[in-house]
């Protein structure tokens, strides 16, 4: 039985970077194994460099705390004892590139080369990674050559947006990240509004070999056509670098700059503006278009950028523009200027069948393999310009499809994915990867199999998966494979609409169901049918909304003809999730990470749930709206009743899960919405609607 965990433990687990007690002392080397004994050396030759004395650190203390072995630094081998060489090298064949390393391994010693210093870091983690796997502090003779294929590789802390203790960088680094991405309003402010030191971070980010990126979250209303909008860009960006040289580089995105364009074809920025007399003017904001100036606004941006570092990169993202038509997205690539990067997003607007109905890829979704045409035609346009090639890919082990929960365990639909990019690498020159926004990622399966699949593979990915299981599971490592194996046939069968993925999905079981409007009250009580939010949150409540409105958008069918497919479809998905929890759940016996498995694949069954119970009870409203009689509208208002006592059931069937696991229903913008507190709040809903609600429905369908 997996014990109580109060909000936040996940946290201080994640302190623990290497775990005790690895060590299975039943194990005997093997005559082609190197040994790591007490009083091995660890031989810095590049003594003066802090990312492989960092790396050279956590060496030791894995050694101490995972194998209880003692070993030493040395700047020089030692005839006497067993060293492990760290050092730069040449001439290093498949490892000859970024990142890249050599390890040569005999019984006398261990020699990692790398082609540059966080090569050799990458080197130290991948023979932590192998004593992992063989669960003793033994490493087989012989040579492996390595290099990552991706970069940058940009993630989030595990711990929250802005939080970067030094146990988040370890994390990061040796699941083969290499940048961060922070989200800011100024030099000086988070996007939250809080204090930030971005020096302080980039300093110590770069011990751990991880560079720093921003976002830029402030007004851009200075168009390339202003006189003054060279100085005003040069001022902006030039403050972000005079506060933090080491900046690596920045992102430009369409809806956090607010570009003020001047294109015909796109209406104000913000958003907001873009009313008169509180009807829509029908023009979309310049976030949400490839707008005709965004080339000669992208060169002032970087020139003044450049003026700072002049090997920082510039990165300009596409995000949101699928709805574009697909020549002015290829238009605006084809006039960029020389020097910067692209980024586009793997599998958004992705459209496809889905019974009787199109379906659309609203957000990142591990629903769809990819890529999509989407970022398919920007690839092209971008490989025939010679642009450096950035995917939005999501690839950390979360995509949108579920919100609170801390990776997606379908390893066999991730290894697809993983293929997919590395054909991408090989036929459009894709080069690196946003892994993950602000809900950052979590240390899992998922996030080391991502490690081996995008550097140069030493084996087969369906290889590496069978070790990480039997690590991870033990004896019941088959039964592990084969459960994940129906999770990942179930997430085929998600639905990637809008108001799922920023609805059920988004909150899961915490999600609220509400019968008809708030009589009688400001429309902002409850905020569009919200929870509170965290007083400390970025977003908070406001990345979803609190009442199931679906959405025409004209990427996909209309709602009233896609909802019956999307029941069907996520039906499915649960009978699936039902299915691998009963595989998991016949182990005898089962390991702490098995149980967490199983707590964790629950929960995600009860999303699929409480998404199924709103669509129902969204179904049924509209039914009563139009009922026609009092019998008619009787009969409805009982199967209201009906399935808000399912769902009732449901929320009470989560709670233990919450319980049982603190990572479970937080997510970092938005912090907990889905813990024992948003769980009972979502009772209290319910129990208005069952006794306030519904009872009212009665009394006027009772009406002569």
């Amino acid at each position: 039985m997996l014990k109580t965990e109060k909000n936040y433990d996940f946290k201080t687990d994640l302190l623990c970077v290497h775990k005790k007690g690895v060590r299975d002392w039943t194990l005997m080397a093997a005559h082609d194994e190197f040994v790591f004994k007490n009083g091995t050396n660890i031989v810095l030759l590049d003594t003066d460099d802090e990312v492989i004395l960092t790396a050279a650190k956590d060496l030791v203390s894995y050694l101490f705390v995972s194998m209880d072995v003692s070993a030493m630094f040395a700047k020089a081998p030692n005839e006497n004892a067993a060293n492990v060489t760290l050092c730069l090298g040449s001439n290093l064949g498949e490892a000859e590139g970024y990142m890249g390393y050599r390890i040569t391994t005999n019984q006398d010693g261990i020699t990692i080369e790398g082609h540059d210093t966080r090569g050799v870091a990458q080197g130290i983690y991948y023979l932590e990674d192998l004593m992992n796997l063989r669960k003793a502090p033994f490493v087989k003779t012989g040579k492996v050559e390595r290099k990552a294929l991706f970069s940058p590789r940009i993630t989030q802390s595990p711990f929250g947006m802005y939080e970067y203790p030094d146990e988040a960088f370890s994390w990061i680094a040796r699941n083969g990240y290499d940048a961060i991405d922070l989200w800011l309003q100024d030099a000086y402010t988070d996007n939250r509004g809080q204090s930030i030191d971005i020096r302080l971070i980039s300093e110590r980010a770069a011990k751990y070999g991880v560079d720093v990126y921003v976002q830029l979250y402030a007004p851009h209303n200075k168009h390339p056509d202003d006189e003054d909008a060279q100085e005003f860009y040069d001022a902006l960006y030039g403050e972000l670098f005079d506060v933090c040289p080491k900046l690596k580089g920045v992102t430009l995105l369409g809806e956090a700059n607010q570009f003020a364009s001047r294109d015909p074809a796109v209406g104000k920025t913000p958003f907001t503006a873009n009313f008169k007399d509180n009807i829509p003017t029908g023009k979309t904001s310049p976030g949400w278009w490839p707008c005709n100036d965004y080339p000669a606004w992208t060169e002032m941006v970087a020139k003044a950028i450049w003026k700072k570092r002049p090997d920082a990169e510039v990165i300009f993202c596409t995000y949101n523009w699928g709805f574009a038509p697909k020549e002015e997205r290829i238009r605006l690539i084809e006039a960029l200027p020389k020097g910067i990067s692209l980024m586009t997003t793997w599998d958004m607007f992705h459209q496809y069948k889905m019974g009787n109905s199109v379906q659309n890829v609203w957000d990142y979704s591990l629903a769809f393999i990819g890529p999509g045409e989407y970022f398919s035609s920007e690839a092209l346009a971008a490989k025939k310009r010679g642009i450096k090639l950035i995917a939005n890919s999501q690839t950390a082990g979360r995509t949108w499809d579920f919100g609170v929960i801390p990776y997606e365990p379908m390893p066999q639909r991730w290894i697809e994915r993983y293929q997919r990019m590395r054909q991408a690498h090989e036929e459009w020159n894709l080069a690196g990867l946003l892994e993950c926004i602000h809900y950052g990622f979590h240390p899992s399966i998922i996030s080391e199999l991502e490690k081996q699949a995008f550097f140069t593979q030493v084996e087969p990915l369906e290889t590496t998966l069978k070790k990480l299981l039997q690590r991870e599971y033990g004896k019941h490592a088959d039964v592990a494979e084969r459960g994940m194996t129906l999770f990942s046939e179930a997430i085929a069968h998600y639905v990637p609409c809008n108001e799922d993925m920023y609805g059920g999905f988004r909150i899961g079981p915490a999600y609220p169901l509400w019968s008809g409007v708030m009589e009688g009250l400001p429309a902002t009580i409850p905020q569009q049918g919200k929870m509170p939010s965290s007083p400390h949150a970025m977003f908070g409540n406001g990345i979803y909304f609190g009442i199931y409105t679906p959405d025409s958008d004209g990427k996909n069918s209309l709602p009233g003809v896609r909802i019956f497919d999307e029941i069907q479809s996520i039906s499915k998905m649960e009978t699936l999730f039902g299915e691998g929890i009963a595989v998991l759940e016949s182990a005898q016996s089962p390991n702490n990470a098995l149980l967490k498995l199983i707590n964790l694949a629950k929960f995600m069954r009860n999303c699929c749930r409480t998404v199924l119970n709103v669509k129902k009870h969204y179904i049924l409203k509209q039914r009563l709206s139009i009922a026609g009689d009092k019998t008619q509208a009787e009969k409805i208002i009982q199967e209201i009743e009906t399935l808000l006592l399912n769902e009732k059931e449901n929320v009470l069937d989560t709670l233990p899960l919450v319980r049982a696991d603190s990572r479970l229903g937080w997510e970092a913008s938005m912090e907990y919405t889905t813990d024992e507190k948003g769980l009972k709040w979502k009772l209290r809903q319910l129990d208005y609607e069952l006794t306030i609600k519904l009872p009212t429905y009665r009394k006027a369908n009772a009406l002569i």
